[in-house]
Parts: C-alpha cells; sequence; structure tokens
C-alpha cells in the first residue's frame, strides 16, 4: 500500500496553505463589506422571503465562490494527473492543448449546431478534448514522449487552434461574442446547477483516480520497471488521458479556460516536495481552489471600486505565464534534446528549380490581380478600376512575406534552432502587446504605434536572449521561452477583448491579418521599404553562415560575435514589427519559409535569404487571393489564410524531426 505519510522535516505546503487560506478570509471579508451584504445567516433561509440582494448573493454570488473553488481544485488534479502520465513537469491542461480543444469543439456547435447545445455541451467539450490530447500525443511521439516535443505540439496546437476560433470570430462576430467572452473565463454563476454537476462529476473521476493511484505512482519508476512489477502501462495510460480530458472538458463546458491555474498548482505542490502521487494531488487540488478563489475575489473587489469586469481566465493566464516560463529553467531536462534533421543531404538548387520559382511566383501574381469570382462566378477580370483595388492588397502581402521570411531566415540562423520564427519565439505577440498597451494608454498616432511595436519587438526578443544567455542558447530552451513571453502577451490582449471593449472588433480584424485597409500610397511605401531591408540584410549573410557554425568558432575566425548578435537582433525585431504592424501577429510565414527554402537545396545563407522571401511573396499572395475566394462573398484575412495553410506545415515537421 502506498503511504501519503509526509516526512517531518517537510512541511512547508502547511505553511503555504495556510497563507492562501489567510488571504482568501481576509479577501472575503473585504469583498463581503463592500459589497454591503446582509448578515450571512439570511443567505440560507428561504429565497421567497429574501431581499432583492440577498437573492442574488445567495443563488450568484456564493456559487461563484464555490465555482472558482472547484474548477481549480479539479484543475490542478487534472495537471498532476498529467504530469504523472506522461512524466512531463510542464504538462497541464492549457500546455498539451485540452482546454483550446474543448473550447473549439463548443464554439463550433455553438455556432452551426446550436439544438445540440441543449443535450449535453460537455459531451461536444470532452469529445474536443480527446481530439486535441491525441493530436499532441501524436504529433510529439518518436521512440517515446519526449517533454520538450510535448510541449511544443501543445503549444503551436494552441495557436492554430486559435487561428480557426479568431476565424469564426470574424464570420461569426454577433453569435460568436458571447461565448467567446464566457470561454475566456468566466466564473459567472446563476444557480447551484452547476456547482453541483462539477461536483458530481469530479467526485466520480477522483474515486477512479484513488482506485488507480499505485499504478499510477509506479509510473514514476518508468515504463519498463513499471511493465515489470505487473502494471499495463498502455491501458493504464490510455485511461488515465480519457480521465483528465473528462475532468478538462467537464470545466470548460461551464466556466471556460482557466489560464494556467491547474499548472501553478500542480508545479507548486511538486516544488514543495511532495513527490507521492496521492498526495501531489491533494495538496494540489486545495491550492488550486485558493489560487483560483483569491484571484476572482480580487477581481469582484476591483470590479466594486473600479468598474473593471475582468476576465478571470485571461488574468489567470496572465498570471501564469511567468510561471510556465520558470518552469522551463527549473524544471526541464538539461541538456534537452537536439534531434532536428538538417537538409544538407539535399542537392543544391540549379537554374531550372529558380525558373520554377519565377514563373510560379509570376502566375500567382498575375492570378491575383485578374481571375476572380464574383455572383456571375469564375472569369478573368481586367478592369482597370478593380486592378487599382486589388494591387495595394497583393503590395501589402508580398511586403509582409519578405519581411517575415528575412526575420526567419536571420533568426533561424543566429540561434542554431531550426523552428525558430517571429511568430513562434513571440516577437509578434510582442509587437502586438506594445500597440495594445500604446492605445489603452490613448496614444493613437499611426506614427507612435508604429514606434512602439518596434520597441517592443526589440525589447521582446532582446529578452529570450538574456534568458538564454547562460544555457548556451540552446534551441529548444529559446523556442520555449519564446512561446512562453508569447503566452503572456496573449493573455494580456484577451484580457483586453473579454472586457467587452468596444474597439475589440476592429482590432480583431487586425489581429487576423487583413489587407483590406491597403492603399496605393501605403503599399508602395511598404514594398519599398521590404525590399530596402532586404537588401540591407544580403551582407549579413557572411555573418549568418559563420553564426551557424557555433559563436565560438564564428569568434575564432574574426567575427565580433556580440556586435553582429546586436545588429542581427535589432534588424529581426525591426522585420517582425514592421510584418506585424501591417498583418497582425498570425502567420507562420517566417517559420516554413526558410525551410522549404533550404528542402530545394538553398543550402548558403545568402540564396536562402533569397529564395526564402521569393517562397513567402508566393505563399502571401497566394493566402490574400485564396482567402478573398474560397468564402466568396465573405473574405478570410491573409494573415489568418497563412496561419491555417502554414499550421498544417508545422504539424508535417513536427512528426518528421
Amino acid at each position: 500500500m502506498v503511504s501519503t505519510q509526509l516526512p517531518r522535516g517537510n512541511r512547508k505546503w502547511h505553511w503555504v496553505l495556510g497563507s492562501l487560506l489567510l488571504l482568501c478570509l481576509i479577501s472575503l471579508l473585504v469583498l463581503w463589506h463592500d459589497s454591503g451584504a446582509p448578515a450571512w445567516q439570511i443567505l440560507f433561509s428561504n429565497s421567497k422571503e429574501l431581499s432583492l440582494e440577498a437573492l442574488l448573493l445567495q443563488t450568484s454570488v456564493l456559487p461563484r465562490l464555490v465555482m472558482a473553488m472547484l474548477a481549480g481544485g479539479v484543475l490542478a488534479v487534472c495537471g498532476v494527473l498529467l504530469q504523472q502520465l506522461t512524466r512531463n513537469p510542464l504538462a497541464a491542461d492549457n500546455t498539451l492543448a485540452v482546454s483550446s480543444g474543448a473550447q473549439i469543439a463548443l464554439l463550433i456547435v455553438t455556432l452551426f449546431f446550436p439544438k445540440w447545445m441543449l443535450w449535453r455541451a460537455d459531451v461536444w467539450a470532452f469529445l474536443g478534448a480527446i481530439v486535441s490530447m491525441s493530436m499532441v500525443l501524436a504529433l510529439s511521439y518518436k521512440n517515446g514522449l519526449h517533454p520538450v516535443r510535448m510541449i511544443l505540439a501543445g503549444l503551436i496546437l494552441n495557436l492554430y487552434l486559435g487561428g480557426l476560433s479568431m476565424t469564426l470570430m470574424l464570420f461569426y462576430s454577433e453569435e460568436a461574442r458571447g461565448i467567446m467572452q464566457w470561454s475566456s473565463g468566466s466564473l459567472v454563476q446563476d444557480g447551484w446547477q452547476d456547482v453541483l454537476d462539477l461536483t458530481l462529476r469530479a467526485t466520480i473521476v477522483f474515486i477512479a483516480i484513488a482506485l488507480l493511484s499505485k499504478p499510477l505512482s509506479m509510473l514514476s519508476l518508468g515504463d519498463e520497471q513499471a511493465k515489470s512489477l505487473g502494471v499495463p502501462v498502455l491501458s493504464l495510460r490510455l485511461a488515465g488521458l480519457v480521465l483528465a480530458a473528462f475532468l478538462c472538458a467537464s470545466v470548460v463546458s461551464m466556466v471556460g479556460m482557466m489560464g494556467f491555474a491547474g499548472l501553478a498548482a500542480a508545479a507548486a505542490s511538486k516544488h514543495l516536495g511532495l513527490h507521492n502521487f496521492k498526495t501531489q494531488s491533494m495538496v494540489a487540488f486545495a491550492i488550486g481552489a485558493l489560487l483560483l478563489l483569491l484571484t476572482d475575489t480580487v477581481l469582484q473587489i476591483l470590479a466594486l471600486h473600479t468598474g473593471w469586469l475582468l476576465s478571470t481566465g485571461a488574468v489567470t493566464a496572465f498570471i501564469g505565464a511567468p510561471l510556465l516560463l520558470w518552469l522551463i529553467f527549473r524544471a526541464l531536462p538539461t541538456p534537452l534534446v537536439q534531434d532536428y534533421k538538417d537538409y544538407v543531404h539535399i542537392t543544391p538548387f540549379n537554374r531550372p528549380t529558380i525558373f520554377i520559382m519565377m514563373v510560379l511566383a509570376v502566375t500567382v501574381l498575375l492570378i491575383s490581380l485578374w481571375v476572380t469570382q464574383d455572383a456571375y462566378g469564375w472569369h478573368i477580370n481586367l478592369d482597370k478600376d478593380a486592378w487599382l483595388l486589388r494591387y495595394p492588397r497583393l503590395l501589402m502581402s508580398a511586403a509582409a512575406g519578405i519581411m517575415l521570411a528575412t526575420a526567419g531566415v536571420i533568426l533561424q540562423r543566429m540561434t542554431l534552432n531550426p523552428m525558430a520564427s517571429p511568430e513562434l519565439l513571440g516577437i509578434s505577440a510582442g509587437t502586438a502587446a506594445g500597440v495594445f498597451i500604446a492605445l489603452l494608454l490613448g496614444i493613437s498616432s499611426s506614427g507612435y504605434l508604429w514606434m512602439c511595436g518596434v520597441g517592443s519587438a526589440i525589447a521582446t526578443l532582446t529578452i529570450i536572449l538574456l534568458f538564454n544567455r547562460n544555457s548556451g542558447l540552446q534551441p529548444e530552451r529559446i523556442l520555449l521561452t519564446g512561446m512562453a513571453i508569447a503566452a503572456l502577451f496573449d493573455a494580456l490582449i484577451n484580457v483586453f477583448l473579454a472586457a467587452g471593449d468596444p474597439r475589440a472588433q476592429s482590432v480583431l480584424v487586425w489581429l487576423s491579418g487583413s489587407t483590406y485597409q491597403a492603399t496605393p500610397l501605403l503599399a508602395n511605401g511598404l514594398i519599398g521599404i521590404a525590399l530596402l531591408l532586404l537588401i540591407l540584410s544580403l551582407p549579413l549573410a557572411r555573418c549568418l553562415g559563420l553564426l551557424s557554425l557555433n559563436p565560438i568558432m564564428a569568434q575564432s575566425l574574426g567575427l565580433n560575435v556580440p556586435l553582429t548578435q546586436k545588429i542581427l537582433v535589432v534588424l529581426a525585431a525591426i522585420l517582425t514589427a514592421l510584418s506585424t504592424l501591417m498583418l497582425g501577429p498570425m502567420c507562420f510565414v517566417g517559420l516554413w519559409a526558410p525551410h522549404l527554402a533550404k528542402i530545394l537545396g538553398f543550402h548558403k545563407p545568402l540564396h536562402q535569404l533569397m529564395a526564402a522571401a521569393t517562397i513567402a511573396v508566393i505563399a502571401m499572395v497566394f493566402a490574400d487571393w485564396l482567402g478573398r475566394q474560397i468564402v466568396y462573398p465573405y473574405e478570410i484575412p491573409a494573415g489568418l489564410m497563412a496561419t491555417l495553410l502554414g499550421g498544417a506545415y508545422f504539424f508535417r515537421l513536427m512528426r518528421k524531426t
């Protein structure tokens, strides 16, 4: 029998729980006092005898507080269970895209099959969670479940599902507004029914977990040793993953996504020295319940005094992103596995390859300008007025593609990370966050907004490199650091969107990467800047080639590595910021255009820069044209279209590497 007794000297968890409990009691007393609530005994009276204020407290405030504790505790146990099953210290409902899968499933069913929601919302959330978790496991499994690959797959799938959600929100803005505000993490309750339902489901699953606690504890020994002790590892892991998906789906279907609440509680219980699975689960439940209760109570107090109605889930994600960053450096194995393949075995490019690329580029440009769809079907439109409307969008898409591809080549060469890109390293999200903060501060001048975006991009990339300086710029750690910072910025943006700000819809259009605002003057200026920056990057090709060897060897060959890195950081940040300000932060072109250039045989940095820029132009122009035609008369913005197409390539890359 597995003991749950703790060593006498290991009682730090007592102090943690005691401190959290004290803070929760203080915040509850403040909330009770500031809300002008009646004596608490009245709340247990017959509802027909209560005043309106007391009735609201009985049927709304109290259920909300209990739901906060339940949701936080359930997600904490879910996090502990996932970490035990995958032996991954960063595993949780959000890092493995389980919550995102449940959310997108609910959104799709709500928009297209609303009658199904009257049946069982949790069933569709559960199916979405299972599908997304299965995708993460399929993408990350290669000779075992390696922690880094799993988290990378989960965080990328989060971005991809976020792109799908944004696409649906743009097409069904009115229908989706309510569910998106709710799914961002709202604990608002109108009775006790959801609390009772979640309590029943959690109790059933907790009993199942308790019965499986002994074999689950043995998974810590490793699969081979657990099998030798008679543990059916595969069946146990599948059963545990289903239980975790059910817990997560139950919470998401009732209160939406709760940020990093589960990860925070699970990590806290482990870092308190609790290694027994059963004990860790119980302590994590208490920590998660108190953490989410404290967060929600403080937000309610803030709403009473300022009128700010902030989403609990979005704020929790904002608070939890730094925790993810800390765990990357504390909990992941060092050194991280590096098993990415290069493309040196591919034959270098030849003249036919260049000719085919040029023909394809010209063909795509002509199709984008002249081939269209309208009420009369497909036809070639040579009308001059239509051409004047289309060519600015074409130039803007091409300019963004050139900038993202150039930044992608620089980042991949400089960080020695073949999966680095402006989107995955959080630079695009940092740019967007800088613009958001400027808007919140009342800055509306386009010049100042562009300066804020460029400054935020430079600051983001600098922070990423500083964080990883002592770890030798390990590729996977750089990538995870950038994605953690991106999660922080995305949470900030979600706080803004979930607050119901009237500017949210226009912000969503910009985030999606639409080119509708392009004018001839703006487009001509941007394509000129993009070409100028590409030309300026060409003399740095030799430096990129030396850095690809490694910084020490580059230094021995006469390269001033610190100065070169600073120049490349500024150039990559400017390229990313300008492309983000044009088409928003969502796109994978900066990732896969450099890869495709290498696959085609463009190995040298100079050749790769030129080829990647050409490929990105073709891709972005095609994405803009396809987005305008595929669902005519509606339109999918170029940035989102490129995200949906590029995300599929990234998943293929994950499987191959």
